[in-house]
């Protein structure tokens, strides 16, 4: 077999939320802080790449607004999708369709135009780019005429 094929594949943004974190118990096994769920030490790599924990990642971020998480909500239809609360849409609850919305076109340029109306104030700054954007009145630039066709 080639290497290739034994190599375990990655989604993009599979890993978007990093690792759970453990606390050890007295009884030798492990917690998970952010679902609370319990195992051994053998099981804790097996855990933290399973859905019900990434699922319980997903919603402990969401619920402490931590990044890149505070710019999402639950959606009230549906326990199994999110909506984003830039943009309005509606995305699945998976990391890997958080991640494709995050670096998506759409995302982004809604993303840029909210810095950019944080750094205007009352849109005074808006306007002094729109003029210098202006071609100059004194003909800098010149526009072709059409040519018209000639009737015989």
């Amino acid at each position: 077999m080639s290497e290739e094929s034994t190599k375990m594949e990655t989604k993009e943004g599979s890993n978007l939320l990093g690792s759970p974190n453990f606390t050890q118990l007295e009884n030798g096994r492990f917690r998970c802080l952010e679902t609370g769920h319990e195992m051994l030490a053998k099981d804790k790599d097996s855990y933290s790449q399973s859905k019900r924990c990434r699922l319980g990642l997903i919603d402990f971020a969401l619920a402490n607004n931590k990044p890149p998480l505070n710019m999402f909500k639950q959606d009230p239809l549906s326990r199994s999708k999110l909506l984003c609360k830039l943009t309005g849409d509606t995305v699945n609850k998976s990391e890997e369709h958080i991640w494709k919305h995050i670096n998506g076109r759409r995302f982004l340029n809604k993303l840029e135009q909210k810095e950019m109306e944080k750094l205007e104030p009352n849109g005074l700054v808006a306007e002094e780019v729109e003029e210098e954007l202006k071609p100059s009145q004194n003909g800098a630039k010149k526009k072709k005429k059409k040519k018209e066709p000639k009737q015989s």
